[in-house]
């Protein structure tokens, strides 16, 4: 493949920078592209830039585990592509730079970097899966393919035996595994006895409202009681209305501490 591609152009003859690009995200596949793009760019003379995009879109945990069983088949690994990368080439004598987007769509994102530095040669991983953290030959590569200006290298899969010493440096680079959130436990309806914790809250309101609704019910229908005077000049309306407050304050408090008492023998 080295051989057609130094045919096809071993280097820019019209005073323009010779430059590869690789799009890498660390796979195997995309190892298997970096020592390719590597390789091309010694032969050529040319400077090595390597984009890396970082991706951002949310996926459920069911959709994370599915990803992951097709990954291990897939691409094998998942280190930091553009350290491997870098660290390749300084090996290999071949200059190189790397770009890293924060995130946004990778196929536009490689295509952007493409059109700044208007490279020779693209060149890209495949394995079959889609998304830049399966860069192979999915939608990322296929949009990369259809849509660029500029030729496109395209590795297949990979070979242990091949990609053996990059592998050594990727598996110093790998990218740690998030841990996955412990499940919340699962609590029975029953053990909050919201049944006894509704009665308490009623009979504390009822508290309340017994004696409140009570003076109205006195002022109505026992209108002689409710004027007559028990302290001085202060009739049982006056007195009932100073002690409405307090009395509902008082019982609140002792219905609260009740509940306490039974939160704790629960």
């Amino acid at each position: 493949m080295l051989d057609k591609i130094l045919n096809r152009n071993n280097g820019r003859t019209n005073g323009q920078e010779n430059i590869i690009l690789l799009a890498t995200d660390g796979s195997k596949p995309a190892l298997t592209a970096t020592k390719k793009a590597v390789e091309l760019a010694k032969a050529t003379g040319a400077t090595l830039h390597v984009v890396c995009v970082n991706e951002d879109s949310m996926s459920t945990p069911l959709e994370r585990m599915g990803d992951d069983v097709a990954e291990a088949e897939l691409v094998g690994i998942h280190s930091k592509g553009g350290e491997v990368a870098m660290e390749w080439a300084a090996l290999n004598s071949v200059p190189a730079v790397i770009k890293t987007y924060a995130g946004g769509p990778v196929v536009g994102a490689i295509l952007d970097y493409a059109k700044q530095i208007r490279p020779s040669f693209i060149v890209l991983g495949s394995s079959g899966r889609s998304g830049w953290e399966k860069i192979t030959l999915g939608s990322v590569a296929e949009g990369v393919m259809k849509h660029s200006s500029y030729p496109v290298v395209m590795t297949k899969g990979y070979n242990d035996a091949y990609i053996t010493d990059i592998l050594q440096i990727a598996l110093a680079k790998l990218i740690p595994e998030v841990p996955e959130e412990a499940p919340l436990d699962m609590v029975d309806i029953a053990d909050l006895n919201i049944g006894r914790k509704l009665g308490l809250a009623v009979g504390t309101l009822m508290a309340f409202l017994v004696p409140y609704f009570g003076l109205g019910f006195l002022n109505s229908f026992a209108a002689d009681i409710a004027t007559a005077k028990v302290f001085g000049d202060a009739n049982v309306t006056v007195v009932w209305v100073l002690l409405l407050f307090p009395i509902g304050w008082i019982t609140a408090v002792m219905f609260h501490r009740m509940a306490s008492k039974m939160e704790g023998s629960e």
